[in-house]
């Protein structure tokens, strides 16, 4: 049994987590510290007393970093195989799964286990050496974890990853272990030392190890009892160092277990006990295991299947790693490629190699452009590395390491990368040597020498036979560089000549024309991009998976269109196949701008959820540029709905996203928000400073969301009294929309430049003639109820019908804005109400429901028809989190059926 003395303040707070986790919070603790201080051992320890909670547990491996969700993996192994098997990614992620897609099924499956009335405690060991995908997957889940009984618990050194998921919990602690105090070292001392303790020994071995833990350990058990004892030693005899001191009381130890130590530190991982004494030749394991576990240098669970063992600490396999001998650390990994799995046998047979074997690199080359077709560009750069260091010749050396930098780029981590450039620029010249340079140049901000190395790469490829792929992947990264910064038309001919390179993938050769179609919209317009997207179905449902990054972008087009209905089939069908594993490379930011299309559609409150998931998918992969379109349609519905705080905040941080990232998309979203809270303020002159950085003296710079930006400035010069350039801005907006929602603003804002030349008579046609249309799916309630209040409002002013007239329109604008909670725009209504008699009660409902944002997203789901795990699904929460707000929804609005939410929703009182 292990020992284990102290940390009474930190168990208690950790038993103080479980307390609230039972009582229905989620709770985030973080146990950091640094390498043998107890972190391991306060969790297990505490673990063992969670009886009633459900346990996932896992360990991070060091040689398992480049394996994508190997820690997300871990957790559900040991569960019992129907409990996961609706649950299908988690087992086995498709390749180039997203993280919020794995964490969305890690949360259902969170939200079933919980079904059985236990919460759950989720623990991840050694959190630092994590694989980057199954840290964003949990920085997801702990964003999303609403109302839910989970325990999660993450023991590491301190590195920057623990600050960033501390930041995804709203209920975290940090627990910091530092060393033990001296009550706790004697303690420790008491359990390991026969008899008494001698006056003022636990003091001196406290001050000597620092409270260290592992030290401590090792001193007490490495050091006779009796020269621990004698007060007069000015100093015991242990090593200067921890590392040594573990050496040596490894050397006392019997033969048969410093051998059987040996294997376990060559090995590194949890392995059985029959497997180990073979790796160590060994007749006897479990006699040889007995020393080793009396000394505290390993665990053993012998309650497991296969009673697997492992060293305690990392410092302790370091120590006796480090002292193996060459040879018998080669013949030790020789061996042990024979024990382990075909993908962790790969490191032992490269440390098996004592010199270049030509042989080993070509299967580890084979291995790695297997892995990189499969999408584990980590694992496939890995391998491709140790193939480079093992080759005898130059070209081959040189070609391995430029190709396994090539696939560690394409993970968009360049930490790995970057100090290898002085080794890339050794490199013989040739296309992937320009095209690796070029992908680190823009990875490290140097955009024009990056954009200088791709295009040399570019043509250095076209004259090399097989190059086609460097090509490609050149053609790429410049077309990304070219959209950033708004050049359409160069990325139009540079993905039409990657197109033509052909033998493409089908998913490349999608995303390039999903690159070729956005080029298109930036240069001359998306009506215009629409015809590079024939090659779709025009049922979204009908797409295939790998056409998933075109049928974003022509949705995108149809949303900037003002095509909602078509705009939404096309983004959801997106998103939902990203849910199912599909993983489009555009998926995470269809939810962003799916709540625009909310926005537009006049259902605020579910854009506002939307955005909010957006937002978590964005934080959860580093991808602030993904960010701006989410937080675009939420300032737009605070502007709405007059939340001007709010409103002011979210715009400082489309700033910093502009100011961080300085792209014309992110400019445009910015400066539409700004120009949008200003609209809604009734700010004409505010308006037009909002939409400053979208001009170019008169003229609009950008082709994102074009007819947004013409309506707004339209809208802006009338205001301030400049109508020559406003008719001027109308007139191109007039050429280029056809229909939609926009139907309504050009008819506005044409009556507005008639009113504002005393033009009445024809504002007044202009308005009547729009109203004959009826409302359909492709209106937007926020301007066709500005549409109806400028009637209104004209008719009340000219007095040309009865007083009647102009209030049946007044009413209608106001109940729309109170139906949408439009609070600016619904005062400025009532207003002209009171001018016709009207009282405001008599003019339109009040605010509608007393629900929570959060309530609000699961109520419209479940009243659009989903059913508690569809909702779950795609709200990315767990099922339990949906029952928990549905169940406060009935209780609040006093009903009891879907039904009656539904009539609730559509009217509300």
């Amino acid at each position: 049994m292990t020992l284990f003395v102290g940390r009474a303040a930190e168990s208690e707070q950790l038993r103080a987590c479980a307390d609230e986790v039972r009582a229905g919070a989620s709770r985030l603790v973080v146990v950091e510290g640094e390498a043998g201080i107890g972190k391991t051992s306060l969790v297990r320890g505490f673990t063992a007393s969670l009886d009633d909670f459900t346990v996932l547990w896992a360990t991070a491996d060091p040689s398992e970093t480049d394996f994508p969700y190997g820690v997300t993996g871990q957790l559900t192994r040991r569960l019992d195989r129907a409990a996961v098997a609706g649950f299908p990614l988690l087992a086995e992620p498709a390749p180039g799964s997203t993280p919020h897609v794995i964490g969305g099924q890690l949360l259902l499956l969170l939200g079933e286990l919980q079904q059985s009335g236990r919460p759950v405690a989720v623990v991840v060991d050694d959190l630092q050496w994590a694989d980057r995908q199954s840290v964003q997957a949990l920085g997801f889940v702990l964003r999303r974890l609403w109302s839910d009984r989970v325990l999660t618990i993450l023991a590491t050194r301190p590195v920057a990853e623990s600050d960033n998921l501390l930041r995804s919990s709203e209920r975290a602690t940090r627990l910091e272990l530092g060393g033990l105090s001296g009550d706790e070292v004697a303690s420790l001392a008491r359990a390991l030392i026969a008899g008494p303790l001698t006056p003022g020994l636990s003091e001196r071995l406290h001050a000597y190890t620092g409270g260290h833990p592992l030290h401590a350990r090792t001193v007490l058990t490495e050091v006779p009892a009796d020269v621990l004892r004698d007060d007069t030693q000015q100093r015991w005899p242990v090593p200067r160092s921890l590392l040594l001191a573990i050496n040596t009381q490894f050397d006392r130890l019997p033969a048969g277990s410093r051998e059987m130590l040996e294997a376990m530190a060559v090995l590194d991982a949890r392995m059985p006990l029959s497997a180990v004494g073979r790796l160590a030749g060994l007749a006897d394991p479990a006699e040889a295991l007995g020393p080793a576990l009396t000394a505290g240098l390993a665990v053993w669970w012998p309650s497991e299947p296969q009673s697997p063992v492992a060293l305690v600490h990392a410092l302790q396999r370091d120590a006796i790693y480090d002292a193996l001998s060459p040879a018998r650390r080669r013949a030790l990994h020789a061996g042990a490629a024979g024990l382990v799995g075909t993908a962790a046998s790969w490191s032992h047979r490269v440390a098996a190699a004592d010199s270049t074997d030509d042989d080993l690199a070509a299967e580890l080359e084979q291995s790695g452009t297997a892995e990189a077709a499969l999408g584990r560009n980590a694992v496939a750069a890995t391998r491709l590395r140790w193939a480079s260091a093992l080759s005898t010749g130059r070209d081959d050396r040189e070609r391995r390491l430029l190709t396994s930098c090539a696939q560690s780029l394409l993970t968009l981590r360049a930490d790995a990368v970057l100090p290898l450039r002085p080794q890339v620029e050794d490199c013989a010249p040739g296309p992937l040597r320009s095209c690796v340079l070029g992908i680190m140049d823009m990875m490290a901000g140097r955009i024009p020498t990056a954009e200088t190395h791709l295009g040399q790469a570019w043509e250095e490829a076209r004259a090399t036979p097989g190059a086609g792929w460097v090509a490609a992947l050149a053609s790429l990264f410049l077309a990304q560089i070219t959209i950033a910064s708004g050049r359409g038309a160069d990325t139009v001919r540079i993905a039409r000549r990657t197109l033509d390179i052909g033998d493409l993938d089908p998913s490349t050769t999608d995303l390039t024309r999903a690159l070729l179609a956005t080029g298109r919209m930036w240069h001359v317009g998306p009506a215009a991009a629409l015809d590079d997207l024939t090659h779709l179905p025009e049922a979204g449902v009908d797409v295939r998976d790998d056409n998933l990054d075109t049928l974003a972008t022509r949705g995108v087009m149809r949303l900037f269109l003002g095509h909602l209905p078509a705009a939404r089939a096309d983004l959801r069908t997106v998103a939902l196949r990203d849910q199912q594993g599909a993983s489009s490379r555009l998926g995470p930011a269809t939810l962003a701008l799916q709540s625009v299309v909310h926005y537009l559609a006049g259902e605020w409150d579910e854009s506002e959820s939307a955005a909010e998931r957006a937002r978590a998918v964005a934080a959860s992969q580093d991808q602030l540029a993904f960010d701006a379109a989410g937080r675009f349609a939420a300032v737009c519905v605070d502007a709405g709905r007059g939340e001007w705080p709010r409103a002011e905040r979210r715009l400082d941080e489309l700033s910093h996203i502009v100011q961080s990232f300085g792209s014309p998309p992110d400019i445009v979203y910015s400066s539409l928000a700004a120009a949008t809270v200003a609209q809604a303020r009734a700010d004409h002159a505010g308006m037009h400073r909002s939409l400053g950085p979208l001009l170019d003296g008169t003229r609009l710079r950008y082709r994102p969301f074009r007819l947004w930006q013409q309506s707004l400035l339209v809208e802006a010069l009338t205001g301030t009294g400049r109508l020559d350039e406003a008719e001027a801005v109308l007139h191109d907006l007039r050429a280029e929309h056809d229909g939609g929602y926009l139907r309504d603003v050009v008819a506005r804002l044409t009556g507005q430049i008639a009113e504002a030349r005393n033009r009445p008579r024809d504002a007044e046609e202009t308005y009547r003639q729009a109203l004959t249309f009826e409302v359909d799916a492709d209106t937007a309630p926020l301007y066709r109820g500005a549409l109806e209040h400028a009637y209104g409002k004209l008719l009340l002013a000219t007095g040309s019908t009865s007083r009647r007239d102009a209030a049946t329109w007044l009413t209608r604008a106001h109940r729309r804005f109170a139906a949408l909670r439009a609070t600016p725009f619904q005062q400025r209504c009532e207003q002209d109400l009171t001018a016709t008699g009207l009282t405001v009660a008599e003019g339109a409902p009040g605010r509608p429901l007393t629900l929570t944002e959060r309530e609000l997203s699961v109520a419209h789901v479940i009243a659009n028809g989903r059913t508690n795990q569809e909702a779950a699904a795609e709200l990315y929460v767990s099922q339990k989190t949906v029952e928990y707000h549905l169940s406060r929804i009935y209780a609040k609005l006093g009903i009891s059926s879907r039904r009656l939410l539904a009539e609730a929703l559509r009217n509300p009182s």
